[in-house]
This record gives structure tokens, sequence and C-alpha cells, in this order.
């Protein structure tokens, strides 16, 4: 398990993967390895749920950002994300070694992972896919 860095919360911190319905921000395509070609700046959700195929699940296309709900999500530890957390810890030895190494991610700043964990949580966060089941 990874100490938490707790870097104070901005108004809103952002859950880096959100599910479809709660989505405010598109972060990147899924690409067929399954990892996210993370895009830069920020685009809204709905630009990039319009032109998702309908014949498929969005998240296994799309990452998406949205408000962090904390209690109302099921990896609330009741502090922190639990999620963030593990992959964190997970991916704690392949973070990069400063700020310039982590993929281009247009949350960082508000990212609930990022604010938690540091930089091993933007380490795994490219592998993440939703899994909105």
């Amino acid at each position: 398990m990874t100490d938490p860095v707790h870097r104070p919360d901005p108004p809103e911190r952002m859950c880096p993967s959100t599910p479809a319905a709660n989505a405010t921000v598109f972060l990147g395509m899924i690409t067929p390895a399954g990892q996210v070609a993370y895009v830069t700046p920020q685009l809204p959700a709905d630009v990039a749920l319009a032109a998702a195929d309908p014949d498929r699940p969005v998240e296994s296309q799309l990452r998406l950002a949205g408000p962090c709900v904390t209690t109302s999500c099921g990896f609330w530890t009741g502090a922190h994300c639990g999620l963030g957390e593990r992959l964190a810890a997970s991916y704690q030895e392949t973070t990069g070694e400063t700020e310039a190494d982590l993929p281009r991610c247009a949350i960082r700043r508000s990212c609930r992972w990022y604010a938690e964990q540091g930089r091993s949580a933007c380490a795994a966060c490219s592998y993440v896919v939703t899994d909105a089941r």
C-alpha cells in the first residue's frame, strides 16, 4: 500500500475513470492494445460521446472523467479512493522520474487519484478501462 500524498482539495475533485452517465470530460481513446491515448486540451465528454460507436459499450472505446462522487462510489473508502490507491501500489515501480515523464492529462490538477497518490497513479492510469456493467 502507498502512502497517500494528500494534496488540498480544489472545489471539485475529478474521477479519471467515470462511467459515461456521469462524464463531463473526454480524456482519451482506448487503443486496440487497451491503453488510453490521451487528448489535450480538455474536451467536453459530449463531443466524444456523440462520435462513439453505438454498437459497443462507450467505456470500451473512450476514457471519460467526471466529478468524484465519493460516498456514492463503491471504491470510496470513507477517506479516499480505494481504486486509485490499489492502482498506484501496482504501478509504483513504473513511475517516471519527473512530471514531464508523465502522460499528458487534461485533468491532472483536479484528479482525485493524482491528488491522493501522486505520480504512481498516473503511471497506472493509461491502463485503466472503466467497467460500467
